[in-house]
């Protein structure tokens, strides 16, 4: 840590060989004697923070009080071990815990009486361009008020920066969609994603939209940070821009590179709102029994129906259909409604359940609904004939719309009836 004062050595030398007490040196009113300290820090990279501290005794005759004319501060300085209280060779590494740029701390005792002693703590922080290597933490204590040392050690703390931080990359597979993202009434929003580099720490993603087609200058004041993203390497994240105008936005991604202050850029991505078009209404196109696998002509368990929608259609929990059955004959057409009925005959109306009696799913693009029946219809109103008949007509649904949440309005329909298979 440090080089201990020949003069001290010599003095207890002539005490413990029992010299004369005119002989020995008076105590001073100000005096220290070093202790001991903490470890050195080793292993460090560039934004780690560690702490210091080192422990000196009070061996003169006046109290060391905080705040005081006695204050006494564990100064800075300078290599030469002889210069202190001066501003730090390693000034960037003040993590703001320092008690001056010249001075690391003070005592931490409020007090510390003759005979006692006290630690002096400071932190360190590692600048983000630091370079690999040894730094070294030279002090002394000095008087706070004067900044006259107290007794010369030559006390110092090493801190080693084994590696630079490595750069930091942008993301490479930067995507946009269009589409409507927010359950409104129009295709108006982007969304934008990505994956972090694995490469990267835990680093902030700047997302970025300008007006226009893409090939913008990077750095241009067209850009306006819409969101920032804080994401380990190999995360994915997004961000929905929701109700934009119609027309071309540009957008990018921009991670500060802290090594140098620069930014540095992914690729631009454009999206496209046209016409930004009202949903709705939703209505089925096509309504079709693909299996009949129970109770051949009775909708049933093994039962599969698809419908095709005109638009994209989203499904609520516990989504349902009512059907009425053939019981009083078939509908007159594929949008008509159901049959009417004479008398004592009477038509059987059920639901299909999504989710309790049917498995329902949507295919990719949203626009057709396949359902799988996995019991018989729940029965609402019993009919002439037990069971759902087919052909059955769908008369009313609930929690099956459109990506605006426009209901499925099945009265206005070109096609809500099914079965037999194939119809």
């Amino acid at each position: 840590m440090r080089s201990v004062a020949v003069a001290s050595l010599l003095s207890l030398a002539v005490v413990c060989f029992g010299a004369p007490a005119s002989s020995v040196a008076a105590a001073t009113p100000f005096d220290s004697i070093y202790q001991f300290e903490s470890a050195f820090l080793g292993g460090l990279k560039p934004g780690d923070t560690g702490m210091f501290s080192v422990f000196f005794a009070n061996t003169g005759t006046t109290t060391w009080m905080a705040g005081t004319a006695t204050q006494v501060n564990l100064a800075v300085c300078a290599a030469d071990k002889v210069t202190c209280a001066v501003a730090s060779p390693n000034a960037a590494w003040n993590s703001g815990s320092w008690l001056s740029p010249m001075a690391y701390a003070t005592h931490t005792k409020t007090s510390v009486a003759a005979g006692d002693f006290s630690a002096f703590t400071y932190s360190v922080t590692v600048p983000a361009n630091a370079a690999p290597g040894s730094y070294r933490f030279n002090g002394d204590l000095v008087i706070a008020a004067s900044g006259a040392r107290i007794h010369p050690e030559g006390y110092y703390q090493d801190a080693t920066v084994l590696m630079a931080a490595a750069a930091l990359a942008a993301p490479s597979d930067v995507q946009v969609q269009v589409g409507n993202l927010d359950q409104g009434t129009k295709n108006d929003d982007v969304r934008v994603f990505f994956t972090a580099p694995a490469t990267n720490p835990l680093t902030k993603y700047d997302i970025q939209r300008a007006p226009g087609n893409c090939g913008i200058t990077v750095d241009s004041q067209s850009w306006f940070t819409v969101q920032t993203l804080t994401l380990t390497g190999g995360v994915f994240g997004a961000y929905n821009d929701l109700d934009r105008p119609n027309g071309f936005w540009c957008y990018q991604v921009r991670v500060n590179e802290p090594s140098g202050g620069a930014f540095v850029y992914s690729k631009q991505v454009e999206g496209a709102i046209f016409g930004a078009s009202t949903l709705g209404p939703l209505t089925s196109t096509s309504a079709v029994l693909t299996h009949d696998g129970g109770v051949i002509g009775t909708l049933d368990a093994g039962d599969v129906f698809a419908v095709t929608f005109n638009e994209a259609a989203s499904l609520s929990q516990l989504a349902r259909m009512r059907l009425t059955d053939a019981d009083c004959g078939a509908p007159a057409s594929q949008s008509s409604g159901p049959a009417s009925c004479t008398s004592p005959t009477t038509q059987t109306v059920s639901d299909v359940i999504c989710g309790s009696n049917a498995n329902c799913v949507l295919s990719l693009d949203g626009t057709i609904l396949t359902v799988t029946m996995t019991a018989s219809p729940v029965v609402v109103t019993p009919g002439s004939v037990q069971g759902a008949q087919f052909p059955v007509d769908i008369v009313a649904s609930n929690g099956i719309q459109d990506l605006g949440g426009n209901p499925w309005i099945v009265s206005t329909s070109a096609d809500r009836v099914i079965g037999p298979q194939g119809q």
